[in-house]
């Protein structure tokens, strides 16, 4: 028992003194950061509360837009940043319809039938939401909340959320819809 104490304070004590010695806080003056690295701006353009708004408003739009009787469900609620230079930016994880019932614990996987409906729903909204974000661009390039500058880029955008049990051959797994702030028309991208 000694003998192991006497080893673990031997190697503690070697360890302490491989440790390099903490540098002193640097003072102001070297503080400052070199040219390019950090380049801090001034308030944004749009609040945190006018994101706040504009992440709701695009959870309900979202979670409208349904076909064939089954709407989409968002899986992670929107989130919007704005980028200096470059405009506002909003994306959610949605899932085309929602996952047939009686998946669980005691039955993992969908039978072939609920895997065929499930399908076809999902394939039902990919057009639907795709009008719903192109709209969702259009209204916030109209939208006076958000003060961008005519440069400035919106980009709404859906990352999909699928099973590991679906078949997922020519599904989208992205759908991104962006304008310029002033004029263009909206490209909506299916990927």
């Amino acid at each position: 028992m000694k003998l192991t104490i006497f080893l673990t304070s031997i190697a503690l004590a070697s360890a302490y003194a491989q440790t390099a010695p903490m540098k002193p806080a640097p003072s102001a003056a070297s503080a400052a950061s070199p040219a390019g690295v950090i380049a801090r701006t001034e308030a944004s353009p749009v609040s945190l509360q006018t994101l706040l708004a504009l992440e709701k408003e695009m959870d309900g739009r979202i979670a409208a837009t349904k076909g064939s009787g089954l709407p989409c469900s968002v899986l992670s609620p929107t989130r919007g940043v704005y980028v200096s230079g470059l405009g506002a930016v909003f994306s959610a994880e949605v899932e085309l319809a929602p996952t047939p019932g009686g998946i669980g614990i005691f039955q993992p996987t969908a039978g072939p039938e609920q895997k065929a409906k499930s399908r076809k729903d999902k394939l039902a909204n990919v057009p639907l939401l795709e009008k719903t974000l192109s709209d969702m661009v259009l209204s916030l390039a109209a939208s006076p909340a958000l003060k961008l500058s005519d440069n400035d880029q919106i980009v709404v955008a859906a990352r999909l959320s699928y099973r590991s049990w679906e078949d997922t051959n020519g599904m989208p797994g992205q759908i991104v819809a962006h304008v310029a702030r002033r004029g263009g028309a909206v490209k909506v991208e299916v990927q």
